[in-house]
């Protein structure tokens, strides 16, 4: 087969699998709507209140800046053994070289 027949072969594989994926979620959304029905909740808000809203995002904000300063001091402690390791190196080298 040529690079036109796989082309053309690409392409249908793709039309059939998007047709696939929108059959699947079609049946999916069905199966939702059947057992929501079944067991008569309907939920059309949310068990969180404002106040609970609000509380999570400070906590989220305040654990991601934690997060950033936490990693912030392991790059620098990274950084200052890797300097440690070098000039080490180098007054080994300089103290074991012949004069």
């Amino acid at each position: 087969m040529g690079t036109l027949g796989c082309i053309n072969d690409m392409m249908r594989r793709d039309k059939e699998n998007r047709e696939l994926r929108k059959a699947g979620k079609k049946r999916m959304d069905e199966t939702r709507y059947n057992l929501l029905k079944l067991t008569g909740k309907h939920r059309t808000t949310s068990d969180v209140s404002l106040e609970q809203l609000e509380q999570i995002h400070a906590e989220t904000k305040a654990r991601k800046e934690w997060e950033q300063e936490y990693f912030f001091r392991g790059k620098l402690l990274f950084a200052i053994i890797i300097i440690a390791v070098l000039l080490a190196g180098g007054l080994i080298y300089l103290c074991v070289q012949p004069l």
